[in-house]
């Protein structure tokens, strides 16, 4: 194009209007893969990726001079090189899409996006979307609304709240707009070529949070040696080795990681955001690289060897032989993945690509034969799993199994229902409980939601008795099943969900107690010596206790009861400190002075107790005046057998010394599960258990305020005798000095 035309189209206030975005909308990118725009682009740029590419298009800088130009949309071809056009395909623009691509090229649209933030667009990366023309995504509508635009729509999925938009189905004629909790990746057959003017976008701008879906789910890696998706280097960096590389997958922020390559001889990593399901032409072997995909799983990670290093190895083309344990049709290989973390004996797996079909075995290439097999791939299951959790879907409602190596004593029950919906065993290698649809019985407190029946189950691991007492040792599940199925018996969605969110109720500060006057507090912090607002199960936490009068010399902690709040069923007390001693070290730490802060602490791992979603803490305290202060405790830690010095003091049978005091303090911590309803706070009995009157006054003397009373009341006492002596002389001064006779 020449310099003249260029100026023109730098001065038309028609292309201005149409690829600058108004105040109100974020400037964004729609990928679409194997196209490229027609034409002589106005640049042609080695940039470096697409990242650059469109940080360049958006703010319409000429790469080579950094000069002002309009810039509507840019071609890829993958590697380093960008062609930047001012004009976009119809409709957007007037130019046109060349016919017949090949596989490695990628056009980039400029678009405006009303109402969202530069950050919900993603912006830090180079495309919020990528679409498909002419193609539908049917069978997981989530939501479907009338809208203006299909840029309106790509919005709508951007803000949704309620779920995780995965994709978006837009028909161009009726305006129809429809929002999908999956993707092409998950339901790879569920996609369809369409002769209607609709088009499918996938959402890309999911993070390492939410991109396994708002339920859960865990990634892991499936390694390929050897091998690598050609033609398209994405960004690179130098990683020691091969866990730093896979890590960086995981934080990639610019790149929606959906591969990892890394060499483990020159120690190079490319993260991707093409994988196998994107590249199926381009991909093959090479030497000397190591080719990974993050997978998602709905399994429990937590107890098994599975960390930053590969769970599977991938051999294409390939399968065992030998007695199949386990199988399943129609599913992806994220399902049949799930399904060996499942299955305790699982060590390796074949995965028939043509006809979705998932075949597990207990043994692996060192126990059985291997032969070509070209429709199937063989996985090679590289982690230990300790336990595992499936669901069935039957008649009865949700039958929940739970396998372990290893002879398991504990048990298992709904959440909030331990009292109605629980099954504890001793010595047990399966464990085994039924949650019946809400329809039938409510004592397990199942709901059916969007079409389907669920349950949050919570599995005791801790050893802590009661099992109710919910710490992060333990495992939660959250099951499901689809409501509409039909009177067989099949596998439903087990979901692993260990994070709950914690916040408190507000710590009691207790009144002034007369005589004498004193404050005092027993609060909850964080690692920052924060006042408490959020936490995790298992978090770690600071048990204070402060005092105005009373230093740590004269404080100790004779016992703590956790006791529940509101709730269902009956509640059982749970002593985190008895005559002085934790009962729980690893739960609940010895009690220290801390002359630093002038109180006592003890490190507290968060935990709840089933059945409600608040924790009352009540902790007796012993005040000792006098120069010695409080003598220390000598606890005997069970599991070990060996002695620790805890700040607390054994009960006394006999009445208190002269010049000590007991009283006790009070704290009440709020639990809340992820995914519970906020709004069901309100139907706690809090009426009983307001903060107000959970205040025993506390009685504190400190050694310096004891030895001030006693003198005080010394001299009190000196002036009384003193008064006496007076009144005394005075009244023998006025009686007669001559007796009657």
């Amino acid at each position: 194009m020449g310099v003249p035309l260029l100026l023109m189209l730098l001065s038309s206030p028609l292309l201005e209007a149409v690829f600058d975005c108004a105040p109100h909308e974020t400037t964004a990118f729609i990928r679409s893969p194997r196209t490229r725009l027609a034409g002589t682009p106005v640049v042609v740029s080695t940039a470096g990726h697409d990242l650059t590419c469109a940080q360049y298009c958006r703010n319409n800088i000429e790469p080579t001079t950094g000069a002002q130009r309009v810039c509507a949309s840019f071609n890829f071809d993958g590697r380093e090189t960008c062609y930047f056009f001012d004009d976009a395909a119809a409709p957007a623009g007037t130019a046109q899409l060349a016919g017949n691509p090949s596989a490695n090229n990628f056009y980039y649209e400029k678009t405006c996006l009303p109402g969202v933030s530069a950050h919900e667009a993603c912006t830090y990366r180079s495309f919020s979307f990528e679409k498909t023309r002419n193609t539908t995504l049917e069978g997981f509508v989530r939501k479907s609304l009338q809208v203006g635009s299909h840029e309106q729509c790509l919005s709508a999925c951007l803000k949704e709240t309620e779920f995780v938009c995965r994709s978006v189905n837009f028909n161009y004629d009726s305006y129809l707009c429809e929002m999908s909790t999956e993707d092409r990746r998950s339901k790879p057959t569920h996609l369809r070529r369409t002769t209607e003017n609709v088009d499918y976008f996938d959402n890309n701008c999911l993070t390492r949070q939410n991109r396994c879906g708002s339920s859960g789910g865990n990634l892991v890696f499936v390694k390929t040696t050897n091998f690598e998706i050609h033609f398209y280097d994405h960004t690179q960096s130098v990683e020691a080795q091969e866990s730093f590389c896979l890590q960086k997958c995981l934080d990639s922020l610019n790149t929606f990681c959906r591969s990892v390559e890394f060499s483990p001889t020159e120690k190079n990593c490319i993260v991707s955001d093409e994988d196998t399901f994107s590249r199926a032409d381009q991909q093959g072997q090479v030497q000397a690289k190591d080719y990974y995909e993050p997978i998602c799983v709905a399994a429990d990670l937590s107890s098994s060897t599975c960390r930053q290093q590969a769970a599977f190895e991938r051999f294409i083309g390939s399968s065992i032989e030998g007695e199949v344990i386990a199988s399943a049709q129609g599913v992806t290989i994220s399902d049949c993945i799930s399904l060996c973390f499942q299955n305790l004996n699982c060590k390796s797996i074949n995965y028939d690509r043509t006809a979705s079909t998932c075949y597990i075995y207990a043994v692996g290439r060192a126990d059985a034969n291997m032969k070509a097999n070209p429709s199937t791939d063989y996985y090679e299951f590289n982690c230990e799993s300790q336990f595992g959790g499936m669901a069935l879907c039957t008649n009865e409602g949700i039958r929940f199994i739970v396998n372990t190596k290893e002879p398991y004593t504990g048990a298992i029950y709904a959440a909030e229902r331990f009292s109605t919906c629980s099954q504890v065993v001793e010595n047990a290698k399966q464990i085994s409980i039924t949650f019946p649809p809400p329809t039938v019985s409510t004592d397990c407190g199942t709901v059916i939601r969007d079409g389907k029946m669920e349950a949050l189950v919570v599995v005791s691991l801790d050893g802590v008795l009661p099992h109710q007492v919910t710490t992060e040792w333990d495992r939660f599940y959250r099951v499901s099943c689809d409501v509409s199925m039909d009177k067989m018996v099949k596998e439903g969605s087990v979901v692993v969900t260990t994070l709950y969110e914690a916040g408190t109720a507000g710590t009691q500060v207790l009144d002034v107690a007369t005589p004498p006057p004193v404050t005092a507090q027993l609060t909850f912090l964080n690692q920052l010596e924060e006042p408490l607002e959020k936490a995790s199960i298992g978090d770690p936490l600071i048990l204070s206790v402060t005092s105005e009068q009373a230093g740590p010399h004269n404080m100790m902690v004779t016992e703590c009861v956790a006791t529940r709040v509101g709730g269902f069923g009956d509640s059982a007390p749970f002593t985190l400190i008895e005559n002085g001693c934790p009962r729980y070290p690893a739960l609940v730490g010895p009690i220290e002075q801390d002359f630093e802060k002038n109180r006592l602490k003890s490190d507290v791992r968060a935990f709840r107790l089933d059945g409600s979603y608040d924790v009352q803490i009540m902790c007796t305290i012993m005040f000792c005046a006098g120069p010695n202060g409080c003598p220390v405790s000598n606890c005997l830690d069970s599991g070990t057998n060996e002695l620790f010095s805890s700040h607390g003091r054994r009960k006394r049978s006999t009445s208190l010394v002269d010049g000590d005091s007991q009283e006790t303090l009070s704290a009440v911590i709020r639990v809340l599960a992820e995914g519970e309803d906020i709004s069901d706070l309100s139907s706690l009995s809090h009426s009983n258990h307001s903060l107000s009157s959970l205040s025993d006054d506390l009685v504190c003397m400190s050694e310096a305020w004891f030895i001030s009373s006693i003198v005080s009341l010394s001299l009190l006492c000196l002036l009384l005798s003193s008064l006496i002596v007076v009144w005394g002389l005075h009244s023998m001064s006025s009686v007669p000095k001559h007796l009657p006779q």
